[in-house]
């Protein structure tokens, strides 16, 4: 206790001999000093521009001038996507959101809805899908990048497909997928079709019993009666899965009817191999140069505009346990197996019935090269050249791993590097992967299809148009992280 009171005492001595000693120096304690007043946000960008940009930015978005500057304001911040040729900014404290002109900042639409994906529409273009919900009541609508709503709805059976809204049956599951589905355009006289999707045994009953009655059946006309879920849809053709491995497309225009199919056990590798029981999954679709053939001297102007048109496809990946999965390319049109390829390892196909393309793709429409991301340990990702299948190069090292490519522009890949200094933006050439550049300026946050972008340096968003206009060619890819 008493050596408790002498350290107090010392304690107390020393404060009261600090005071006096301030008190006779006779000087004041200096004043706090002010704070630093704002910096005005910079309008002037420093610095060369991203690659595949013009040299100087058309417009920036933070200031009083710019539409949209109250949802720019957000304490929380903003996040942007590119829709088609137009900026979506969504606030991030709340549910706000605006959509925007890229190239001359012109707002098209601006909503408070929920937004729940980003997918596109029968012919490829952008499109994005936002709910309300009234007590329990949900309510969806699709817009373009228009800012134009394309369908609405809240019917919980009712989902909208690339373009299609597909009713499927009452309390469908993918455990139980079979029943009546409907589709239909979304237009007031669009294209309906209705059938019925049955479960395995009905369907091989049914074509025992057609057998029986008609020995001259073929195989072609036992595919066309046995059906399956909708998954995907371009143009007019409308792709099914029944769920066992079988892959079917229908003419929308027809009725229905069987334009080709094709299951993974008759897709086989450069080698012969073929997977067991493999399940496919869109990747996507595409749209390649028009075969490289010359017209004959007789031909007439039509038949060559129509030789000059670019070839719809579809690529899909078939998938089975412990095996290295497969892709295949197939015309869209005729089904025509156009190439197959072996990825380096097994990737599983997730969940049934998916009708979301796989995620984590980069297209690059202008050199005609597709990233695909894989599960393999050793190799996250290869970039395919659509045209001949085959493999450019891969992703192999830890270094290399550690990038995330986000977006195309020109024959660029813009990817985030996962680094533990905080990481960085690095862009490579999408048919060599050769680095470009690692040490913008600036960082390239958006890209839409024609090629405008947003890139941010200091506080500002700056809005770049494209050093040369984008080619046509291609159809736009989904953003790899968002869309689906």
């Amino acid at each position: 206790m008493r050596s408790r009171q002498h350290g107090l005492l010392r304690l107390v001595t020393s404060v009261v001999l600090l005071s006096a000693a301030v008190s006779c120096t006779g000087e004041d304690s200096p004043e706090p000093e002010p704070s630093p007043t704002p910096q005005p946000t910079p309008t002037v960008y420093a610095g060369e521009a991203p690659p595949g940009l013009a040299a100087q930015p058309l417009r920036y978005l933070h200031g009083p001038a710019q539409p949209g500057q109250d949802i720019l304001s957000d304490p929380l911040g903003v996040r942007i996507h590119s829709v088609g040729d137009a900026f979506l900014i969504s606030s991030n404290s709340e549910e706000r959101h605006l959509l925007q002109h890229a190239a001359d900042g012109t707002v098209l639409w601006q909503g408070e809805s929920h937004i729940e994906r980003f997918t596109q529409d029968r012919d490829g273009a952008d499109v994005f899908e936002v709910s309300t919900r009234t007590g329990d009541r949900v309510t969806r609508t699709v817009v373009n990048e228009a800012g134009e709503t394309v369908w609405t709805g809240s019917d919980p059976r009712e989902s909208y497909l690339n373009g299609l809204v597909v009713r499927a049956p009452a309390e469908w599951s993918a455990s139980d997928p079979y029943g009546t589905f409907t589709l239909r355009d979304p237009a007031a006289d669009g294209v309906e079709w209705s059938y019925e999707f049955t479960a395995p045994d009905e369907a091989e009953a049914s074509s025992a019993e057609d057998r029986d009655t008609a020995d001259d059946e073929d195989d072609a006309a036992e595919q066309a009666a046995h059906l399956g879920v909708p998954v995907g849809a371009r143009d007019e053709v409308v792709l099914l899965d029944d769920g066992a491995g079988l892959l079917q497309a229908r003419d929308l225009t027809d009725k229905g009817a069987l334009l080709w199919s094709v299951s993974g056990d008759t897709v086989a590798a450069d080698d012969g191999r073929t997977l067991s029981a493999p399940r496919p999954r869109l990747v996507g679709f595409y749209s390649l140069p028009a075969d490289d053939t010359s017209p004959s001297d007789e031909a007439d102007d039509e038949d060559t505009d129509a030789e000059a048109q670019p070839r719809r496809t579809v690529l899909v990946r078939w998938s089975s346990p412990e095996e290295s999965s497969l892709l295949s390319l197939h015309d869209l049109r005729d089904g025509e197996t156009l190439w197959t390829l072996t990825e380096p390892g097994s990737n599983t196909v997730g969940r049934a019935f998916a009708t979301t393309p796989v995620t984590g793709t980069v297209w690059n429409g202008t050199t005609g090269v597709l990233l695909v991301p894989q599960a393999d340990a050793t190799t996250s990702l290869i970039a395919v050249d659509l045209v001949s299948g085959e493999t450019l190069w891969v992703f192999e090292d830890a270094v290399e791993r550690s990038i995330a490519p986000r977006f195309a522009l020109a024959g660029y890949v813009y990817g985030d590097t996962r680094a533990e200094d905080g990481g960085t933006q690095v862009v490579f050439d999408s048919r060599t992967k050769d680095v470009v550049a690692d040490d913008l300026s600036g960082y390239v946050e958006a890209v839409t299809d024609d090629g405008y972008a947003l890139v941010v340096q200091n506080r500002q968003r700056f809005v770049f148009a494209p050093e040369t206009p984008p080619g046509g060619t291609a159809t736009p890819s989904l953003s790899p992280t968002e869309r689906g």
